[in-house]
């Protein structure tokens, strides 16, 4: 499993199969969840850029852009 990313990581969306308009496209991270045991992996809450809502990700669907946001980018 990959590392897991910080909040307010910037990151791109590698796919998104019930929702491809959103491949490509990039935000950051404002929230993840606590999985219930180690065999579940964590879900990363994502507002891309533009978009006014927050979108639910698995890691192996998004990548780091190697770049960190501030809180302050969104509150």
């Amino acid at each position: 499993m990959p590392d897991p990313l910080p909040f307010y990581a910037e990151v791109r969306v590698l796919r998104a199969s019930d929702r491809p308009h959103l491949e490509g496209r990039v935000g950051g991270i404002l929230g993840i969840t606590e999985p219930p045991d180690a065999s579940t992996p964590p879900a990363y809450a994502v507002l891309l850029d533009g978009a006014e809502e927050v979108y639910t990700f698995l890691r192996d669907e998004i990548e780091p852009t190697g770049h960190m946001r501030k809180q302050e980018d969104y509150y």
